[in-house]
């Protein structure tokens, strides 16, 4: 039996893997401007030791203006160096991380003693989540850092703690959010755990624990202090909102006297603080949100589809009830699990496909407790044999509806959430570059140089000494490698003719022109996305 049972298990992670790595280079095949940031970043790591602005082995990754966290990029430029700069090479280590959550999934339900049944469902039930799925696809940081956390606690919960620590660590590396959200959760396992029965012993191994982590800790804590490692933080914080002073004076003004004690107590920037968190917080734990229409950013899931599937919304409830009355300490952990995952996300904003992926694993153990629950529920076989297909219809459908629509719909409309533009530009240009002398490109959907010099390999070296000394042309400064030139010319009203340019070039310019040789259209709903022309 025991044999049989790592067999189904050898069958879950095999699907985890073909529904993560399958098209994985070609169903989506543009890069969304942190991907490619990522990708150019790591390749330039890879064939030079440092960033794109020369930077050697930073642990800090400017790009974007945001402050990138190291480890995913690393693991990049590992993969990079056997498939070179691909879209692939930038998704992989997210979908790889996607293929090992499942397992640790099992290991985690394992060591919560929920029963190897319960552990193989709530397998199965993340690696067909749509939620996971689609987020393993991309090139997400988070999801990594949501397998190292994941990696973490199973290592805490296995008395392994020197792994633990540097899966703490390497999350915190990793992405943002896990910074504040990892510490939580690995001091929540640490008081669950609080039940050995040498409590000195217990006491001592926490303080050495939290000791080792501070001390590998100190880099990360000091530039997110001191260098500018916040700055995503500060730009994107609820308490950073400038509308909220707006809303404040407007509100007090209803008060028959605006600058009266009563109106400061009830109406500050404090209380629309708290309120805006309270409001963002429980936003993770919408129906909306989790079953019926998902993150409204069509980057991270299908549009009218909820990041789970609507039947995991009875399953997750009924199995939160019945593991209470069964299995108290096991309910605690995953509850308080649950409770603190949204907590980094409600800091800057509503619920988020990636800042919210914390919330798994914990959704599918319920689930799967509660698919178990039901199975033994009947002592009859035959009633037994009824649930079990039941169950599997109900999930193959859910799970077919989800597929199709995201092999056959998700490319054409889901495609410019990615930067398809930017690519489609490229190639454009890419395709035609042999009749003229030089090519412009605009930057109107993203910083089209660092894309162009990742689709085509662009020597990092190469591509840092252009970005250094840019050229003037028609009085904008651009970005040279070869013929190409990438940078939006300004029409202000004029002619075609009254422009700066050189001859015999080919200019693909943002929708401000009035003129045009040709355009580009959008494939999604043939909008006109770029004007294109010819100087003589």
């Amino acid at each position: 039996m025991k044999i049989f049972k790592h067999k189904i298990l050898l069958v879950i992670l095999l699907l985890a893997s073909g529904l993560r790595l399958i098209g994985l280079n070609n169903h989506m095949p543009a890069l969304y401007g942190d991907e490619i940031a990522i990708g150019y970043n790591a390749y330039s790591i890879l064939k030079t030791g440092a960033d794109e602005f020369g930077r050697f082995m930073p642990l800090q990754f400017e790009s974007w203006g945001d402050q990138k966290n190291p480890v995913y990029i690393y693991a990049v430029s590992l993969v990079q160096l056997f498939l070179g700069p691909t879209a692939s090479a930038v998704r992989l280590p997210s979908a790889l991380a996607g293929i090992l959550a499942v397992y640790l999934t099992y290991l985690l339900v394992k060591n919560l003693r929920l029963g190897e049944s319960t552990a193989l469902i709530s397998a199965f039930l993340l690696s067909i989540a749509p939620w996971h799925l689609h987020i393993s696809r991309g090139g997400y940081e988070a999801n990594l850092a949501l397998t190292l956390g994941l990696a973490s606690v199973v290592a805490l919960l296995s008395q392994k703690r020197g792994w633990s620590i540097l899966f703490l660590i390497l999350s915190t590396y990793t992405y943002y959010t896990t910074k504040m959200f990892a510490p939580m959760l690995l001091g929540l396992v640490w008081i669950w755990g609080w039940h050995t029965k040498d409590n000195k012993q217990y006491v001592k191994d926490f303080f050495i624990y939290w000791f080792s982590a501070f001390v590998l800790a100190i880099p990360i804590i000091y530039l997110a202090l001191f260098a500018n490692g916040q700055a995503r933080f500060s730009a994107i914080n609820i308490f950073n909102n400038p509308n909220t002073i707006n809303q404040v004076i407007r509100d007090r003004n209803f008060f028959s006297d605006p600058t009266s004690t009563l109106a400061k107590v009830l109406e500050n920037k404090y209380t629309y603080n708290f309120l805006d968190f309270i409001t963002y917080y429980f936003d993770n734990f919408s129906g909306q949100f989790l079953f019926v229409g998902g993150d409204s950013n069509l980057r991270y899931g299908l549009v009218n589809h909820g990041m789970l599937y609507l039947l995991d919304a009875p399953l997750i409830l009924m199995g939160m009830i019945i593991l209470y009355k069964k299995n108290q300490k096991a309910w605690l952990l995953l509850i308080g699990w649950l409770l603190l995952a949204p907590l980094p996300t409600a800091l800057v904003g509503k619920a988020y496909g990636l800042r919210s992926i914390a919330m798994l694993p914990t959704l599918q153990i319920f689930a799967g407790f509660a698919l178990n629950e039901l199975y033994l529920w009947s002592k009859l076989s035959k009633i037994r044999i009824l649930l079990f297909t039941i169950g599997c219809l109900l999930y193959t459908l859910s799970f077919s509806n989800w597929l199709l629509r995201y092999i056959y719909q998700y490319p054409t409309y889901g495609q410019y959430w990615y930067d398809s533009a930017v690519k489609e530009e490229i190639e454009y240009a890419k395709s035609r570059e042999g009749e003229y002398d030089h090519v412009i490109l605009s930057g109107a959907y993203g910083k089209a140089s660092i894309y162009y010099a990742y689709y085509l390999g662009i020597d990092p070296v190469v591509y840092r000494e252009a970005e250094k000394n840019k050229i003037t042309i028609d009085g904008v400064p651009m970005v040279q490698i070869g013929k190409y030139y990438f940078g939006d010319l300004r029409p202000n009203g004029r002619s075609e003719n009254s422009l700066d340019l050189p001859r015999n070039t080919l200019v693909i310019a943002d929708t401000t022109f009035s003129y045009g040789d040709e355009t580009i259209n959008a494939q999604d709903d043939g909008r006109i996305i770029y004007k294109v022309f010819i100087t003589h």
